[in-house]
């Protein structure tokens, strides 16, 4: 699964719309969501005290299931989409401790007291808190651990041109930043999900697992180079771009191309460009007593 960190207030939701359980979809976020974090299998692993059993719960198509495959002797990605759980199959065929299951977060297909890790990537903001709780004390082994990570949208920290033989650009970093946020604060209004958990409380606000227990977080910051016709694919994924499409019937490609007109903001040279962009990350941990 997964979101961007608008910096909007909580807004109204507009109609609903089952943006994870489509081909598309599922495609999308296949390709163009960024790969897990390596600092969050370092948090899983020196988290954990066993090594039998993780379930990555809203796993989608596997991107953060499959890194975990090497460390532990069984990976159990559970999703309600049967489009996320299809892909995650698809891509994971070769993998022999992969299991991919559709069905519900709150009724794991899992044993009492028999998981050491549940991790949850980008997923806070779109359940049942206290519901999963229940399951996790349920399913968790004693010291085990709930896991959820959370990812910011990029920040632009940098432009430069593809080569010096490109067309120039005016456009500053600044600018280029604020169009990006154009499109999350003025073209997707109202489009996103609640943000109770997600911005700007980023996971803080999530209360423990067990009353008086300590919660371990982590921030960090994770940069890369991008372009942006791969910052309006990552758009793409977002929970509100799949509801503008919906509401004005536009497809994914025609609002890939909006995007990007947007952001070059009538600027030619910024299709010769691309860009460092840094991401605010975080990871709280929660584990269980024994």
């Amino acid at each position: 699964m997964g979101e961007n960190d608008a910096e909007t207030p909580q807004q109204e939701q507009p109609e609903k719309y089952d943006l994870f359980n489509t081909a598309e979809l599922a495609e999308l976020y296949s390709k163009y969501q960024p790969p897990l974090d390596e600092r969050v299998i370092e948090i899983v692993l020196s988290s954990t005290k066993g090594r039998d059993c993780l379930v990555d719960i809203g796993c989608g198509s596997g991107s953060s299931t499959r890194p975990f495959c090497s460390h532990f002797s069984k990976v159990i990605g559970v999703d309600y989409s049967p489009a996320q759980i299809d892909l995650a199959k698809s891509l994971s065929q070769e993998i022999s401790n992969a299991e991919f299951l559709q069905g519900s977060l709150y009724e794991l297909p899992v044993a009492d007291s028999s998981v050491d890790c549940i991790i949850g990537v980008m997923i806070a903001q779109f359940i049942d808190l206290p519901q999963l709780f229940e399951e996790a004390k349920r399913v968790l082994k004693p010291g085990g651990v709930l896991l959820f990570h959370g990812k910011g949208s990029p920040k632009v920290v940098q432009i430069e041109r593809e080569s010096e033989t490109e067309s120039k650009t005016d456009t500053t970093i600044s600018q280029l930043n604020e169009r990006i946020s154009y499109i999350k604060t003025g073209l997707f209004a109202g489009l996103f999900h609640d943000r109770t958990h997600f911005n700007p409380q980023k996971y803080s606000n999530i209360p423990p697992l067990h009353v008086d227990q300590d919660i371990t977080r982590e921030e960090w910051v994770s940069s890369r180079w991008t372009t942006l016709p791969v910052l309006a694919d990552y758009m793409l994924t977002w929970s509100a771009a799949g509801k503008y499409c919906a509401k004005h019937g536009m497809s994914s490609g025609e609002l890939r191309e909006k995007m990007i007109e947007v952001m070059k903001g009538g600027d030619n040279g910024m299709c010769s460009v691309r860009c460092e962009a840094d991401r605010f990350t975080w990871a709280t941990c929660h584990v269980t007593g024994g």
